[in-house]
């Protein structure tokens, strides 16, 4: 294959450099370097921010690096770089046009992804997203001293559903990207990986620690305070047989000058193990990998973390891992086998699970070499590229069945598709009273000044839309136009909630705002598990609405949240789609059969609904 790799802040040359780099540098190096050796032909574009660098430069065989010119040519914040990302997609889509289009482009970060699908709908061909970090997330955790630009949740929410398919990191991110509105069936886990030869147990082998010396404890990352080293700090002064190395941060003669590491020089005289604690900063990747590989363990406490390289990097170096159990951490680390996981920012916690390893150096190589074992099957980069690569053959056979075909192929399609949704809505026609019963109850309510709330997610989402418009307008015969709000409609409400609460709370809000006690809130989602939808029916219920809910098979949270659900027992997305849509216009002709009764007969009509009434 021909493939596109997008990383506009990150470039591979600083992790292929052996310079300081961070994780997405070293991940889109190492994916690219194995996709090369796999015989595919990769080209990695990122941002030009110096002048001298040249247009392309051959990182590995069958690896090229491509400079782009977006923005002024000089280093530049990340954060700032949103504003340059359509000019981003136009300098690659020109550079496609005079050295080849590649069969599909792979975005990394929320803002490559804007520039890759940009670029990818140009030429038709398929995009497939990694996010490495997400917005919501880092908004929940930093709150206002989260920097990113004010539209990246918005941005990041319709990234998800413009991309063949999303690579999450970890099951974790998973749930969080299906409550961006993510279709869970274009969801597929890749993990970070690590190099396991540079990273490995020391050569000559390690004696074990004799219990009485203390335990040297390593904690490696970037001084930032979500990495969590103050908790290992703390937790040093209840454990008196342990002594701990902090790596990383500016170089070590700068240490003075940097906050966070002043932070923790004053924590330790704060809690009196500063003869016990030594910040020696920056440290280049063999020197982290002769670092780790001296630990007897290795912590790793952030208050939350997509994936997280380090815990990896010290399993392949046969250290076992005192984690946080967040994020990627809950994948890597198996809790009890190759280390210890730990709630966030627990340091009594954090404090026991140190102490039984210092306190048993026998347990501690135990799990040192179980995650050895553990990174050699699931976490090399050779795997993290063959899990790539299958990604990329689905993207390409999906998006192929998307694009026109012979018409006998296209003839096949729909009637397999007919056929399908046929004993989808043969099945559903055991709900026909609770359908009737609906569309009573919807007579009634908005007869009576009542009214209806809608919303789901993609394309749930244009379904509420249909739903509404046909109360507002007209389903089949002349009537007034009735009270219905689809929650999924209003964009200025949508990105504003989402940027200041978070995609949990995008229709709750709403309900909350437009709903009233004895009001119909209808909520549309195939698989039932969105949290944004589960969030808006439990607020429904606590403001007194009553909940129905359409949902693909059951048994699921939402139908269980709601007071009455339809479950569609469809194979596919698009059939449970179709059959929703058919439901609720059965819905709408009972309800309008209660209106025409009312123009037929004047006395049991509201004034709104009389002959010569306005």
């Amino acid at each position: 294959m021909d493939i596109a790799l997008v990383s506009e802040h990150a470039s591979p040359l600083a992790a292929l450099g052996g310079v300081d780099a961070g994780g997405q540098n070293v991940f889109v190096a190492s994916l690219a370097t194995q996709l090369g050796r796999r015989g595919h032909r990769v080209r990695v574009y990122t941002r030009r921010d110096d002048a001298a660098l040249p247009e392309t430069v051959e990182a590995a065989p069958g690896v090229t690096v491509v400079h782009v010119s977006a923005g002024p040519p000089t280093t530049l914040p990340k954060d700032e770089l949103e504003p340059y990302m359509g000019e981003f997609a136009r300098w690659m889509s020109a550079d496609w046009r005079r050295n080849g289009v590649p069969d599909l482009v792979h975005g990394h970060f929320w803002m490559s992804g804007m520039a890759a699908t940009a670029a990818a709908r140009a030429a038709r061909i398929p995009a497939v997203q990694t996010f490495h970090a997400l917005g919501s997330v880092k908004r929940r955790y930093q709150g206002s001293a989260d920097t990113s630009p004010a539209s990246r949740l918005a941005t990041e929410a319709l990234l998800v559903s413009d991309n063949q398919l999303v690579l999450a990191t970890c099951r974790d991110e998973v749930d969080e990207l299906m409550g961006l509105g993510a279709d869970p069936d274009r969801i597929r886990i890749v993990p970070c990986g690590v190099d396991a030869e540079a990273f490995a147990p020391a050569a000559a082998g390690r004696p074990r620690r004799n219990p009485d010396e203390p335990a040297h404890v390593v904690a490696l990352g970037r001084l930032v305070e979500r990495k969590g080293v103050d908790v290992v700090v703390r937790a040093l002064a209840q454990v008196p047989n342990a002594r701990l190395t902090v790596a990383g941060g500016p170089d070590r003669r700068e240490l003075g000058e940097d906050p966070e590491a002043v932070r923790l020089t004053a924590l330790a005289e704060e809690y009196g193990v500063a003869d016990r604690v030594e910040l020696v900063g920056r440290v280049d990747r063999d020197d982290a990998a002769r670092l780790l590989a001296s630990a007897d363990l290795v912590t790793c406490t952030p208050w939350y973390e997509p994936f997280g390289i380090v815990p990896l990097e010290a399993m392949a170096c046969g250290r076992p891992v005192v984690g946080s159990a967040v994020g990627g951490l809950l994948d890597s680390i198996d809790d009890g086998t190759t280390g210890v996981l730990v709630p966030p920012r627990d340091v009594g916690a954090t404090a026991g699970a140190i102490r039984r390893l210092a306190d048993d150096p026998a347990l501690a190589d135990r799990m040192g070499r179980a995650g050895r074992e553990r990174v050699q099957q699931c976490f090399t980069w050779e795997r993290v590229a063959e899990l790539t690569e299958a990604a990329y053959h689905e993207a390409r056979a999906g998006y192929a069945e998307q694009r026109p075909s012979r018409p006998d192929a296209t003839r096949r399609r729909l009637a397999e598709h007919r056929i399908e949704l046929d004993r989808v809505l043969a099945e559903v026609e055991a709900e026909a009273g609770l359908l009737d019963r609906w569309g009573r109850r919807l007579y009634e309510l908005l007869r009576d000044g009542g009214r209806v709330l809608a919303a789901g997610n993609g394309g749930s989402a244009a379904e509420a839309q249909h739903f509404t418009a046909e109360l507002v307008g007209r389903f089949r015969n002349e009537r007034r136009p009735l009270a219905a709000v689809c929650l999924s409609a209003e964009t200025s409400s949508l990105t504003a909630i989402v940027n200041d609460y978070g995609a949990d709370e995008v229709f709750a809000r709403q309900v909350e705002a437009h709903g009233r006690p004895d009001d119909i809130l209808l909520l549309l989602s195939t698989s039932g598990t969105s949290p944004n939808v589960l969030e808006a029916a439990r607020r429904a219920r606590r403001h007194g609405l009553h909940v129905w809910a359409l949902t693909g098979p059951g048994p699921n949270p939402l139908a269980e949240l709601a007071d009455e659900a339809v479950c569609v027992p469809g194979g596919s997305t698009s059939v449970v789609q179709e059959a929703h849509l058919v439901l609720l216009h059965a819905v709408c002709a009972v309800m309008d059969e209660g209106f025409d009764h009312c123009r037929s007969d004047p006395a049991h009509a509201p004034d709104g609904d009389r002959k010569g009434k306005p």
